[in-house]
């Protein structure tokens, strides 16, 4: 009962804030979409449709503020790769093989497009789009606290048998496995102990949550993560420290059954288990399927209704993201998809890589949505989950570090010598921190007052 009345808290204070905060509204509806309050409290009432709730004040309350700013810098590529892909996936349910099954899913992934635009366009500080990150940490370690209290306590590994909130073991994993680089990030770049330990917590609440949901794929995304954080960290011992402690953590955790399970990921073909083999048959007969459609693919989530031509049972999936997604909506369609990730990838990679030591938050923070980006990326090869939330989430993220980071060097600096009054300092650092300074005009207009005012004060 308490979560029932808890969630309908959350949801009212979110749906009236949305209209005015609409940026607030969105920290909510993400929230609620990790948590999945039917998920973990369903047993205490209807919680269905809590999202939509929120939603929908949010959308109004980005109309009210005008669609937000689209002066987007280095992270214009990442949004137009998510809008082409949004346009192919229209394209391509238009000829599929059964239209009503895709356009389910253009209505499913509205959901994800919008609060991406949203936020994109709405969140203009590297601290709100911090903010955000941690609700999702917070919420992903809540849903891993209440899978390892059942797993102590009862006995039953929720994680592995059943999933979570419509997930699968394999699919739940990785969304996991998509937080646990952010959570490492937030813990090493945290400003305070209590913070750092609220971080450290939740990412070994993950890190023993995905072993538990004994995914291959999240485990060899785990090692993608683990070899671009050696890459990318400061060589400083307490960097590396930490990477030692979690790598034992890692070890200590996993059991003799998982270790059975994750040997036959990289064994030779006649070692290889039914569930491994049939992964390599599965992405063969997508490769016929892209050579047939090449443009268009046979429609969104259509390729389960013609596995059955290839002697699978009807609605088998390819497991595999990228494999199904060229199946599905063509070469276009899954090159504007990796393009979105790999664009995120490589203009946060000179942040993460850069030896200045002015701005170590700030490096750590980029290494972090790099680590579960390259944690996603990976594992996805071997999980058709194309209406995972998580990914895109970070991906926004990553957007909106780039928005920011655009429009800070693209501010007016104030020349070298000369004397900033006291009166206009508060005028010098909005123009920075604003966004608006991206517009050439609000530029012009700004320098005759600063002008003005420290001629006066002379």
């Amino acid at each position: 009962m308490l979560g029932l009345l808890a969630t309908y808290l959350v949801v009212l204070t979110g749906a009236l804030v949305a209209l005015r905060r609409p940026v607030y509204g969105l920290f909510i509806y993400v929230g609620l979409s990790v948590i999945r309050p039917e998920a973990l409290w369903g047993w205490a009432g209807d919680l269905q449709g809590q999202s939509r709730i929120v939603g929908i004040p949010v959308l109004i309350g980005w109309a009210f503020q005008g669609f937000g700013s689209w002066q987007l810098g280095r992270a214009r590529a990442i949004v137009i790769c998510m809008l082409l892909y949004f346009l192919w996936l229209l394209l391509s349910a238009g000829q599929a093989v059964d239209p009503a099954v895709s356009w389910h899913v253009i209505v499913e992934f509205s959901k994800t497009l919008l609060p991406f635009l949203v936020g994109v366009t709405l969140i203009n500080t590297e601290r709100e789009a911090r903010q955000l990150l941690w609700v999702i940490v917070i919420t992903q370690g809540y849903v891993c606290l209440d899978m390892n209290r059942m797993y102590l306590e009862q006995g039953y590994n929720r994680a592995f048998a059943e999933g979570f909130g419509g997930m699968d073991n394999n699919s739940f994993g990785i969304s996991l496995l998509t937080t646990i680089g952010a959570a490492f990030a937030l813990a090493l770049s945290a400003k305070t102990y209590q913070a750092k330990a609220i971080a450290a917590a939740a990412m070994l609440l993950l890190l023993h949550t995905i072993l538990l949901t004994f995914s291959r794929g999240a485990f060899v995304g785990l090692l993608a993560v683990a070899v671009v954080a050696i890459v990318l960290m400061p060589k400083r011992p307490k960097y590396f420290g930490a990477i030692i402690v979690v790598a034992l953590i890692a070890f200590r955790l996993t059991g003799p059954e998982l270790s059975e399970r994750l040997s036959t990921t990289f064994a030779p073909r006649e070692e290889r288990d039914g569930s491994a083999e049939s992964r390599l048959d599965l992405w063969k007969d997508t490769f016929t399927v892209v050579s047939e459609e090449p443009i268009l693919g046979v429609g969104p989530l259509n390729w389960p209704l013609v596995a059955s031509r290839f002697g699978w049972p009807e609605g088998k999936e390819a497991h595999s993201v990228w494999m199904q997604t060229a199946a599905e909506l063509g070469i276009p369609g899954v090159t504007f998809l990796l393009l979105f990730y790999g664009f995120a990838v490589t203009r946060l990679w000179p942040i993460a890589w850069a030896r200045d030591t002015t701005d170590p938050q700030g490096k750590v923070f980029a290494l972090g949505l790099i680590l579960s980006l390259v944690g996603f990326v990976v594992s996805a090869q071997f999980v058709s989950l194309q209406g995972l939330e998580m990914p895109f989430y970070i991906t926004m993220i990553s957007a909106i570090v780039l928005k920011c980071r655009s429009a800070r060097e693209s501010a007016p600096a104030v020349p070298a010598g000369m004397p900033v009054p006291t009166s206009a300092a508060p005028v010098a650092v909005g123009i920075r921190r604003s966004i608006a300074v991206t517009n050439p005009r609000a530029i012009s207009a700004a320098r005759p007052a600063l002008r003005s005012q420290s001629q006066q004060k002379s």
